[in-house]
């Protein structure tokens, strides 16, 4: 019994840990179709995980876990890209561009090392 509460409150610790490095600043885009590099195939219904100005994670919506204390910005019916011929993957700068209805659309917004653009 013992044993089973030692590993229950390391758990909690862990998971209390995430919780602070990730929750003021840590955004997640949902929903965009995401292409992750020049030439891949879209990923239609994604979710983006930035923590910082890095990239954790990059996915469909049922593979990602989506932290509670996170910003969220529904992007459904947008394309997200990378910037500059770049690509979009964990451990990579979030760099990348939204367009409005298609990959070639306007650019209705920006981010540049985790920071939305003006």
């Amino acid at each position: 019994m013992t044993a089973i509460r030692t590993v229950a409150a390391g758990l909690l610790l862990l998971l209390a840990g995430c919780g602070e490095n990730q929750s003021s600043d840590t955004r997640i885009l949902i929903g965009a179709t995401t292409v992750t590099a020049p030439g891949a195939a879209p990923i239609e219904g994604s979710v983006i995980v930035v923590v910082g100005d890095k990239i954790r994670a990059v996915g469909l919506q049922k593979d990602v876990p989506i932290p509670q204390d996170s910003r969220r910005f529904d992007l459904a019916g947008k394309w997200v890209l990378p910037k500059d011929g770049g690509r979009l993957a964990p451990g990579e700068q979030a760099n990348l561009v939204v367009h409005d209805h298609d990959a070639s659309g306007t650019i209705s917004r920006e981010m540049t090392d985790g920071q939305w653009k003006p």
